[in-house]
């Protein structure tokens, strides 16, 4: 592939690229920064593609890097059990518990989770919306939607549980 070939195939996959990143992080920076990870990929691989397959070597790695990139994150954001009641409601008013003692009883009650179910209980944690995972995952909305149900009813067994010892 010529610099010329490049170029062109950049110019006409940026934008592409970009919007598959933003749907992900909701993030111009990030975004921008798969953007260059791609490009920078498909350059890497120069001669060995075309113009067609760059296009769907570019999409599949915009999607596994968004994940990669989504997995590697520690923020963590508090994970709703249903609409009117989250986990730290869960625990009773009189129980003073430190941030530290929260995240653990947290990620211990996660750890007790199928390995699917962790997964999916991480990426909510992230951020995503169940349209989002079911993408990533290429599992059915309903079933993320039944699997997140699922979870979220083991989670609050699991702290009730904790609460009571």
């Amino acid at each position: 592939m010529t610099i010329e070939d490049f170029e062109y195939i950049a110019r006409r996959l940026r934008p592409k690229i970009k919007k598959m990143a933003y749907r992900f992080f909701q993030n111009s920076e990030d975004a921008e920064d798969v953007v260059q990870e791609v490009l920078m990929r498909l350059w890497m691989r120069g001669d060995s593609l075309d113009k067609e397959g760059a296009e769907k070597l570019a999409t599949t790695a915009t999607k596994n890097l968004c994940v990669s990139m989504l997995r590697k994150r520690k923020s963590r954001i508090k994970l709703p059990i249903d609409e009117s009641l989250t986990i730290e409601e869960s625990v009773l008013p009189d129980t003073h518990m430190s941030t530290e003692e929260y995240q653990m009883m947290l990620e211990n009650a996660i750890a007790k989770l199928t390995k699917t179910e962790q997964r999916l209980v991480h990426m909510v944690q992230q951020g995503l919306d169940t349209a989002e995972i079911s993408i990533i995952t290429g599992i059915q909305i309903r079933s993320v939607r039944t699997m997140l149900s699922a979870a979220r009813n083991k989670l609050l067994k699991h702290i009730i549980q904790w609460n009571n010892h």
